[in-house]
């Protein structure tokens, strides 16, 4: 399934290029985490995370990117911003793609969660 992935990274990122978006990294890496795409819209940062799905038959692709994900995608972010974008102001993007035999279907969904203050972030 890594292609799925790989593939949906690359639409996701030639979508928001579109937008105009600069994207800084692609599959970030902070030891065993990973963010897959950090990009920059309007001076603020903006974290990523890109779910694809060939079926829609059980969820919708957004709806894989559980509270445990959202939390190591903070965990990134945190290391990220204060080794590449001290003091910029972030926010946190899923882009859901629906991989259908018409083609892919890309929602962009911006600010789809937030880092909690009362979890230690």
């Amino acid at each position: 399934m890594k292609n799925k992935g790989k593939y949906g990274e690359e639409l996701a990122a030639k979508h928001l290029l579109s937008k105009g978006y600069k994207i800084h990294f692609q599959n970030y890496r902070f030891g065993r985490l990973e963010v897959d795409l950090v990009c920059e819209f309007q001076n603020m940062i903006v974290i990523v995370e890109v779910k694809a799905l060939s079926s829609i038959a059980f969820k919708l692709p957004y709806e894989s990117v559980s509270k445990v994900k959202q939390k190591k995608i903070i965990q990134v972010s945190n290391h990220l911003l204060n080794e590449k974008f001290l003091n910029s102001d972030c926010r946190f993007d899923i882009v859901s793609i629906f991989l259908s035999n018409k083609g892919p279907k890309i929602e962009h969904i911006e600010d789809a969660f937030v880092a909690e203050i009362d979890e230690g972030y």
